[in-house]
């Protein structure tokens, strides 16, 4: 069966079938395939109530001193931002806990979130002190905003249905000049060669694509946005690779004992792979920063 690519309509192969075993929220199965054209890896099935493997505890909402912590270890995002812009209007899509929005927000940045979560809304607005829109759809409320300098998605195109709607929506709100800032799980991984449908990266059936560092910037050419920096080696690219060997291990409701043994064997592994995971764009993740050319 030759099913269409959802982002380029181009005919597709299988992959692999896997379940959710990051959440292991249910037993289902769900395919996986590549598009013969764009290279995009999509979920061919994924389910209608998509919203139930997201629950209340999807988020880990933290305040107090959990909250600033959290806030710090987030600049790293803002050193991949600030050399193209420095300030103005930010707006991120998918802020979740609102930690990097603090960061932003600390750093003098003019910020609003686009999150579909209402717990994490109004967390953003009584304890980071921003703006939220709550929504389902980020391309619908992009279009209602102001223009901005930044918008940044940190792993959000992944999970939506129409991530190109969202990116041609970036592009038009952004202000001439204007940076948008991506990071999505990297097809192209070392990792995902090792274990396919046990790479946790696949997080199924939340991430509904994986898509290709060349696909992405081929298609933000195409909105107008021309790439000025991108890279697997930022300091969330370190910690997803860390991430990735060790939760192949980790299964949901397991013994602490267990989940030392999966910490402790992950670590030493990338640190073993790291002179493979930093080099040619192989790790877990990619982070891509683009610049609006003109209107």
């Amino acid at each position: 069966m030759r099913l269409a690519c959802p982002l380029c309509a181009g005919p597709s192969s299988f992959v692999f079938k896997t379940r959710d075993r990051n959440r292991a929220l249910s037993d289902e199965q769900f395919n996986y395939r590549r598009c013969d054209n764009c290279g995009a890896i999509f979920l061919s099935d994924p389910p209608d109530d998509l919203g139930r493997f997201y629950p209340d505890e999807y988020y880990v909402l933290p305040d107090g001193d959990g909250l600033a912590r959290a806030a710090r270890a987030e600049r790293y995002k803002l050193a991949l931002i600030e050399p193209h812009a420095k300030s103005g209007r930010l707006v991120e899509i998918g802020p979740g806990p609102g930690t990097f929005a603090l960061a932003a927000r600390e750093a003098g940045y003019d910020v609003t979130g686009i999150e579909m979560d209402a717990r994490s809304c109004e967390h953003l607005r009584a304890s980071i002190g921003v703006d939220a829109v709550q929504t389902d759809s980020p391309a619908a409320a992009l279009a209602e905003l102001p223009r901005s300098n930044v918008i940044a998605m940190w792993h959000v195109l992944e999970h939506l249905r129409d991530p190109w709607a969202c990116l041609d929506a970036a592009a038009r709100n952004l202000e001439p000049g204007g940076v948008l800032a991506v990071a999505v799980p990297n097809p192209g991984a070392f990792q995902f060669q090792m274990m396919r449908a046990r790479w946790p990266h696949v997080d199924a059936p939340r991430h509904l694509f994986l898509i290709p560092a060349r696909l992405l910037a081929e298609r933000a050419g195409a909105a107008g946005l021309e790439p000025v920096r991108l890279t697997a080696r930022d300091r969330g690219g370190i910690y997803w690779n860390r991430f990735g060997w060790q939760h192949v291990l980790m299964r949901p409701g397991q013994s602490k004992a267990r989940t030392a043994v999966a910490l402790a064997f992950g670590t030493g592994v990338a640190a073993l792979m790291a002179p493979i995971e930093l080099s040619d764009l192989r790790g877990s993740t990619y982070t891509a920063v683009f610049r609006k050319t003109s209107e």
